[in-house]
């Protein structure tokens, strides 16, 4: 079966009849090259389900499965699989899995009584540390049942090669309903049967081909360069300027281990919205102070040297409109310098406000994602390498401080409405804390996750973050 219109990201890159692939962008197969057994890269959302259909009639969230079977169609990726060309000499390309299986897919989980909270975090934490199996299409989903609440739970996994944030929420809702009584899906399921896959040989002929192609066509690569690199040069000294920095080290930015640990937080949206309207600054402002907020409050409850600033990075989308429906990284970032010294929070507020304005006014978020596509013209050998050592993908930041709006209408699952969505972001090598927060349905939903050896105190952290919202919120009362 052919990728179904709207949902297919670059054109058929057949290398022999017969035999189908498509290569993976450089960005995408950045986070393939980055990832180590210990820090799997793949995006973490824990979505929490009432336990039973809200029509009284459905099949509920439990029967996930079905819905997915229903719906894999619509998304021809969660199909396909990575296969490497031989001594890495170009990137990754997706086949068809000839062995896919739903079952392998989706997996079960009960808890043992009681069911209580902690079970849930300690299991929910266990699936997420675990990387994908590369063998196999780079997603997993897990249901866990046995909750005393009664509440159904499923851990959603993709890997950053595949989706980032922005695109995992289209995903979603493909699989998730706006009412409890879904319409037919369109256009209905026909039996699917994979693609054959190129031989290792084939892959290598491709290589070659394109490299007598691209010695045809000399001039073209060199406008392509100059277009990828034509930036306003503001842009460019602001995203160095970051890079080249010194910072200090802080106790969470060293070599992070296997475990991870992870806590939640849900605030109302209106909350935000509130600061913004009384502030003049942005709800993802907002979300930053009571973030430095609740840093300043964590170091000192610590006893450890409160530093006047640290360095944050943002992912930024900069996916337009057009590409709302295609797989692959959209994704690009600024490196704010988010105020933790003493300070009263409204001046805090305002030093993120205004900080973020002259990053957007420099481009520097542009300028990342221009930076990011010179990788296009990288041999993909050096992209291994480059990948294996770089101790971050960040510009020198030691926090990843992640913001992405979702729905704000109630979805469903078979007829069972969607209460919470906790997203945890993936750690990254030197980097063993991290912070992601997602909008959906008028609350905004923080999802923490540490390394345990590094940062045994994430849930003291998460209630200074509490803290720090409630005195950000006073301002506007």
């Amino acid at each position: 079966m052919g990728d179904t219109p709207g949902w297919s990201s670059r054109p058929d890159n057949s290398v022999d009849v017969g035999s189908w692939s498509e290569p993976l962008e450089a960005r995408d197969a950045w986070f393939l090259y980055a990832e180590r057994p210990d820090t799997p890269l793949d995006i973490g959302t824990v979505y929490v389900f009432e336990g039973s259909p809200a029509a009284g009639s459905g099949r509920g969230a439990l029967a996930i499965e079905d819905t997915i079977a229903e719906r894999l169609h619509l998304v021809p990726r969660y199909r396909q699989k990575v296969k490497r060309v031989p001594f890495n000499l170009a990137h990754p390309v997706w086949v068809d899995d000839p062995n896919f299986d739903l079952e392998q897919q989706v997996r079960h989980e009960m808890l043992k009584p009681p069911g209580s909270g902690a079970q849930l975090r300690a299991a929910v934490m266990r699936i997420l540390s675990r990387p994908l199996d590369h063998r196999r299409p780079l997603w997993e989903v897990t249901v866990i049942h046995g909750l005393r609440s009664g509440k159904v739970v499923v851990v959603n996994r993709a890997h950053h090669a595949m989706v980032d944030g922005i695109s995992a929420l289209d995903i979603m809702t493909v699989l998730l309903d706006s009412s409890a009584s879904p319409s037919p899906v369109s256009p209905p399921a026909e039996p699917w049967s994979p693609r054959p896959a190129p031989s290792g040989w084939e892959l290598l002929r491709r290589v070659f081909v394109d490299l007598r192609r691209s010695s045809d066509q000399r001039g073209l690569g060199a406008r392509d360069v100059w277009r990828a690199w034509r930036q306003p040069w503001l842009g460019w000294v602001s995203l160095g300027r970051s890079v080249v920095a010194p910072d200090q080290e802080l106790f969470w930015n060293r070599a992070i281990g296997p475990k991870r640990t992870g806590r939640g937080l849900k605030v109302p949206l209106a909350s935000f919205k509130a600061l913004k309207t009384r502030f003049g600054c942005t709800v993802n402002d907002a979300i930053l102070a009571v973030v430095a907020e609740g840093l300043h409050d964590w170091f000192v409850a610590r006893g450890d040297r409160v530093p006047e600033r640290i360095r944050v990075f943002c992912p930024v989308s900069v996916r337009d409109p057009s590409q709302r429906s295609r797989l692959g990284n959209r994704i690009s970032g600024m490196v704010v310098e988010l105020p933790t010294g003493e300070m009263e929070i409204a001046g805090r507020l305002q030093r993120i406000s205004y900080s973020t304005a002259e990053l957007k006014r420099s481009g520097q978020a542009v300028a990342a994602d221009r930076l990011a596509a010179l990788a296009d013209w990288a041999p993909a050998s050096l992209l291994v390498l480059a990948g294996r050592v770089m101790s971050t993908p960040q510009a020198g930041a030691k926090l990843n401080v992640t913001n992405v709006p979702g729905p704000q209408s109630p979805l469903f699952s078979g007829g069972s409405r969607l209460l919470e969505v906790w997203p945890f972001a993936p750690l990254y090598p030197s980097m063993g804390l991290g912070l992601a927060a997602v909008s959906y349905n008028g609350d905004v939903f923080f999802g923490l996750s540490a390394d345990p050896g590094l940062v045994p105190d994430v849930e003291a952290f998460t209630r200074f973050i509490q803290t720090a919202a409630e005195r950000c919120f006073a301002l506007v009362v």
